[in-house]
């Protein structure tokens, strides 16, 4: 029964977001002979790299996508003879664009792991190889990894080594979308370092802004890149050219003259790959080609990816398998303690900062319509009447994504270097969305609390602002579930709430269908509780205020 209500609420969305004439076409996208069949039909072939990974993925100042990935892209379009058509990926959504079908490729900084070989297929040979490295202010003391036990760290969401961070060594992490946000935060002094990828962060130090930080000697991790097809593609026809392309890449050295055009430093393992892609046997043959069954066994790889399934080693709860025979949803990623603790940690995290911003921002509407509506004096009331309005039209017009952004990195950024201090993640949110509500609450309240100040002059405050949240009530409580919704936008200042965390165990491999279908039932019955409690509050409220 569970099943066939979930079945039942998936298609009804599906149905609404795109219509039903799309999702005929959806169906017969997916019945295709094969990739490159539909590529040299269309005649072009997107694909997908990043664009905040200088300088191998960059917006160039006409908004052009360049980078050395690009001009990998390039010259592979004219290898399959059709057009080039790059499309922006991030580390978190690179593998599920290809999913869906929205790329046909991905050449996107993408290192070759278990977990990413269970969503994808990887083209080897591989065509680039980095480690891990930690970017830090000179005056900050790092004297390794295993001395950044229990210190904040700045990660990036979607990459690979993340979870083995934190694990492994202890860290506390601070997960920002993208890499220009983590880069701000580690400008800020929010963490001790940066850890990325060695080629990303090198660049770095040649920038002025950056010229008082430095790398770990220690790099961790290193792993192979490898461009990436749809599930299946790998050994068909657009899998089997992307794998004879790149094997050319290597032996006409064109990834030696890209990287060198880029200004990045030599890389050893280009140099090592280029040799084993020209060597031949005794009788004159190449001695690496594609075909081979196991590149690394016969000497043309230096990188061995073993393709276990390494969410299997936790078996299934009880009250899982049960769930997930019930509902008929993949649910494999909550059997491991590490995704529990997660999952568990955003639930708190979102339930706190919502709690917080509903309370607040009702205290604030409230606070800020009394003062517009009914203060009556001199000149300091009436300025202070103009302050408040004024603040109510900023806090209503302004995103509150771009007050989070203002708050947490401009005057947290600001706080940090004079006082030595900034308030944390949560606190901004909180704050934030306490305001950004409460406006709107005001907004609500003002009018009616002056239009029952002429309706009913001799009543007091209290029996004012009874009546004017009793005549508000329904715009109230819209205004308060809509920030109980906006509460994933937290995450952008890295704080890990439950729509951050289902997307980063997503983009490790997670099933999709499953953690959304979850996090979809947890935010329904989520402002459903929201909305009854909301109920009682205000009536206890108006009974008090009577």
């Amino acid at each position: 029964m569970l099943r066939s209500w979930i079945a039942v609420l998936w298609i009804g969305l599906l149905w609404l977001a795109t219509g039903p004439g799309q999702m005929a076409v959806a169906g017969m996208v997916t019945e295709d002979a094969g990739r490159l069949a539909l590529i040299e039909r269309r005649g072009v072939v997107r694909v997908g790299v990043k664009i905040d990974y200088p300088p191998w993925g960059m917006v160039a100042r006409d908004t052009r996508i360049v980078g050395l990935e690009a001009d990998l892209a390039a010259d592979l379009a004219a290898r399959l003879g059709v057009a080039l058509e790059l499309q922006a990926v991030t580390s978190a959504n690179r593998l599920q664009r290809l999913q869906q079908g929205m790329v046909d490729v991905v050449i996107a900084t993408l290192s070759d792991t278990p977990a990413r070989r269970r969503m994808v297929d990887m083209i080897e040979p591989h065509y680039y190889a980095s480690g891990v490295s930690l970017l830090h202010h000179k005056a900050v003391s790092v004297a390794g990894w295993e001395s950044l036990r229990g210190r904040p760290v700045c990660l990036t969401e979607g990459a690979y080594f993340n979870r083995e961070l934190i694990e492994r060594y202890g860290i506390r992490p601070l997960v920002f979308p993208g890499t220009r946000d983590t880069l701000m935060a580690l400008q800020d002094g929010r963490c001790v370092g940066w850890a990325y990828d060695d080629t990303a962060l090198l660049p770095l130090l040649h920038t002025t802004e950056l010229a008082e930080y430095r790398l770990l000697d220690e790099r961790i991790f290193t792993t192979p890149w490898a461009v990436a097809v749809a599930k299946g593609e790998g050994d068909a026809a657009l899998g089997r050219q992307v794998a004879e392309i790149v094997a050319d890449w290597h032996r006409q050295g064109l990834l030696n003259e890209l990287q060198a055009a880029w200004q990045l430093p030599p890389n050893a393992f280009l140099h090592r790959q280029q040799a084993r892609w020209l060597a031949r046997d005794d009788a004159g043959a190449r001695r690496c080609h594609p075909g081979l069954q196991d590149l690394f066994d016969a000497g043309c790889a230096e990188h061995a990816v073993s393709a276990a399934d390494v969410t299997g080693r936790h078996p299934l709860p009880p009250w899982l398998d049960r769930l997930q025979r019930a509902s008929g949803l993949q649910l494999v990623a909550l059997a491991d303690p590490f995704n529990q603790k997660r999952l568990l940690g955003g639930l708190l995290l979102t339930l706190l900062v919502a709690g917080l911003a509903v309370l607040g921002s009702l205290l604030t509407g409230v606070l800020f319509a009394a003062c517009e509506s009914l203060l009556r004096g001199g000149p300091l009331t009436g300025l202070l009447q103009r302050l408040i309005r004024g603040f109510i039209a900023l806090a209503r017009m302004t995103p509150p994504i771009l007050q989070l952004y203002i708050v947490f990195f401009g005057l947290g950024g600001l706080l940090l270097s004079g006082l030595g201090w900034s308030p944390g993640g949560v606190l901004v949110a909180s704050l934030v969305f306490s305001c950004y509500a409460g406006a709107t609450n005001a907004a609500l309240l003002a009018p009616a609390l002056s239009q029952l100040r002429l309706e009913k002059p001799d009543w007091s405050l209290r029996q004012l602002l009874a009546a004017a949240i009793d005549r508000s009530y329904e715009g109230l409580v819209s205004t308060l579930v809509n920030i109980v919704k906006a509460a994933g936008m937290a995450s952008t200042i890295a704080v890990p709430e439950i729509i951050s965390v289902v997307n980063t165990l997503i983009a490790e491999g997670a099933n999709a269908t499953g953690l959304m279908t979850l996090l979809l039932l947890f935010y329904f019955g989520f402002v459903l509780l929201i909305m009854a409690l909301l109920r009682l509050a205000m009536g206890g409220l108006l009974r008090c205020l009577r």
